[in-house]
């Protein structure tokens, strides 16, 4: 039978607090939730579990997340934004193009590797679209991928890079990294060589200079 749980917090006695006491709070439970719901299935975790390892009572869960889905779609953005704030450290004070664009994904595939329990949820096949802040999280993840974009037109207009679709190029390598995350037989490398693997691939292609292509079949001789 499927593991089901009925939302319905204890009353706790409303206490005043401090905004930095109540954001405090809301970080233990959505890290608390990342590393759960990354680990089972929606409809395993339980509320009272992400309470306990957050270190406060089912009614303070329910005090700042209406209900087990709101939580969940909480935890999606706050886990995008951690990347994206992540991302931005590593790269204050970087200012060539390609500098840039070799430090956020060697980041990525760093920060991914530390805290993969982000990276499973950012992933997650079953997100729930009819929650309202379902369209918050699609957003934030839009705004990640577009400084990686940036980085890319900034690279092209110095004339770094080739032209090209920028926007998509960026979720052709965030689709290398998630790859990479997933493979087996690459989870046991370090991750900078990992970084150095997808930014060879991405920047050089696997095509050798002067080698020409291959004509299309029914070509030969025209």
């Amino acid at each position: 039978m499927e593991n089901q749980e009925i939302d319905a917090p204890a009353v706790e006695p409303q206490i005043a607090e401090s905004p930095l006491c109540k954001a405090r709070k809301q970080q233990k439970l959505l890290e608390a939730a990342a590393r759960a719901f990354s680990a089972e299935d929606f409809h395993k975790v339980r509320t009272d579990d992400i309470a306990t390892a957050a270190g406060v009572g089912k009614g303070t869960l329910f005090r700042y997340f209406a209900n087990k889905e709101e939580l969940f779609v909480a935890t999606m953005v706050y886990s995008v934004e951690v990347a994206s704030a992540e991302m931005d450290r590593a790269l204050a004070g970087i200012s060539g193009p390609q500098e840039r664009l070799e430090t956020a994904c060697r980041h990525l595939v760093a920060f991914y590797r530390q805290n993969e329990c982000l990276f499973h949820l950012l992933h997650h096949e079953k997100v729930l679209r009819e929650q309202s802040r379902h369209r918050d999280f699609h957003q934030r993840q839009d705004q990640l991928r577009e400084k990686l974009a940036q980085v890319l037109r900034d690279g092209q207009a110095a004339g770094c890079f080739r032209k090209f679709d920028a926007a998509i190029a960026c979720r052709l390598l965030f689709g290398m990294v998630r790859t990479a995350m997933r493979a087996g037989d690459l989870r046991e490398r370090p991750a900078e060589e990992v970084a150095g693997l997808i930014l060879d691939l991405f920047l050089k292609g696997v095509g050798k200079p002067g080698c020409r292509s291959a004509a299309p079949p029914g070509t030969a001789g025209n």
